[in-house]
């Protein structure tokens, strides 16, 4: 068997990986893929499929670091492109005297909305829990500060349902 083949069929291991996009499944677990490749490694030699499973690595890390930039890209123009909309319509409505107009290929109207502006957010939490209205409101649930409970454990802290747990990560260089 010739590299370029197993390099293909690498490809095809690592698919296997890819959780389905409508399901969410994964093919084949880690354990499954290792036996695999260790069938293909009596054709070709243990240390090119690694050398090469090892590119596909990379090539796949730097994919994945140009796609969060292009969002970011992607989000910030986003941003300027709705604030360029918003400043639009604002022209539009004072040159036209802030009436309906005929624009050609649009036309500006006006309706009159009404909103709900909390300008006191505990004083009608309160009233609203006194006066038993508690489908007005959510409680979001509480966000643990790790970074600042773990400086309580190394202290000595003893915090129910937390513990400190260590593991090895492992990364290419």
């Amino acid at each position: 068997m010739k590299l370029f083949e197993v390099n293909k069929q690498i490809e095809e291991l690592l698919a296997k990986m890819e959780p389905d996009p409508e399901t969410g499944e994964i093919k084949a677990g880690e354990e499954e893929i290792i036996e695999e490749i260790d069938e293909l490694a009596q054709a070709v030699a243990r240390n090119d499929i690694l050398e090469n499973m090892a590119k596909l690595y990379m090539n796949t890390k730097a994919m994945l670091e140009e796609i969060q930039a292009q969002k970011m890209s992607l989000e910030e123009r986003s941003k300027r492109m709705q604030l360029k909309q918003g400043n639009l319509l604002k022209i539009l409505d004072l040159e036209c005297d802030k009436k309906n107009a005929d624009l050609g290929v649009a036309k500006l109207c006006h309706r009159k909305i009404q909103a709900v502006e909390i300008t006191d957010a505990d004083a009608a939490y309160k009233w609203l829990k006194r006066k038993g209205h508690s489908e007005c409101y959510r409680i979001h649930n509480p966000e643990i500060k790790k970074l600042q409970v773990g400086k309580l454990l190394d202290s000595g802290e003893k915090i129910p349902g937390v513990k400190r747990v260590s593991s090895v990560s492992c990364y290419l260089t």
